[in-house]
């Protein structure tokens, strides 16, 4: 039996996921909620398989709790028996990346139907990876990332380039632009100059905007 939690904020939503998959005579379901501590507790007390998780809790704005992205990273981190599939309608290339680095081991978007959640439960229960075709159409490298050949998803189209990343990155953790030339070996001015791309790509105003923008969008890990 594959034992099943869903943390999704909307009532309908868990009620419609509910009752599609205890019709599957393979699913245990243990619970569902829109409070993360409620599936925190669950973890400590049942044997769950699997977490379908909601990246956005939209309608927990009364609630007190973390996004997916952080959950994710928890629920693998104190959880690892625990597999994370993330179940959501932002399903653009930057969350599904972001999401995969979390630890997630599968994301079906809600705009697929119920026979990519039965088969990515599945497929995810046994070992693998799944993504599902309406969330992986914007990533250049899946079928390497399932079979194993890669190590990280990208996006068709990079947002930044190697390059601007790892003087990016440096950034965040607060280093000046002439201690970022001397890690990374390259002249000062080339540095701002990257600074500089970065900003007008992102459409931001400053290095503190571009910073929190590439940490939203999971562009860096902090």
């Amino acid at each position: 039996m594959i034992s099943i939690y869903n943390l999704e904020d909307y009532k309908i939503i868990r009620d419609g996921i509910k009752y599609l998959l205890t019709q599957e005579p393979d699913f245990k379901w243990i619970g569902d909620s829109r409070d993360v501590d409620d599936l925190y507790a669950a973890l400590d007390s049942q044997n769950i398989d699997i977490v379908l998780l909601d990246i956005y809790l939209d309608g927990m704005q009364d609630v007190k709790t973390s996004n997916g992205f952080e959950i994710c990273r928890y629920i693998t981190n104190n959880y690892p028996s625990v597999k994370v599939i993330a179940h959501s309608m932002y399903d653009d290339s930057d969350k599904v990346v972001k999401m995969f680095a979390a630890g997630a081991k599968g994301f079906v978007s809600k705009r697929t139907g119920y026979d990519y959640l039965i088969k990515g439960i599945r497929t995810v229960y046994d070992g693998g990876i799944f993504i599902c075709s309406e969330s992986g159409k914007n990533l250049k490298n899946v079928s390497d990332y399932i079979n194993g050949q890669a190590i990280e998803l990208k996006a068709i189209n990079e947002f930044f380039s190697k390059r601007e990343k790892e003087v990016l990155e440096l950034m965040a953790k607060g280093f000046l632009s002439k201690d970022i030339a001397k890690e990374l070996f390259i002249t000062e001015k080339t540095v701002e100059s990257h600074r500089r791309n970065m900003v007008q790509k992102a459409k931001v105003k400053n290095t503190m905007e571009l910073i929190s923008l590439a940490i939203s969008r999971g562009i860096i890990k902090t």
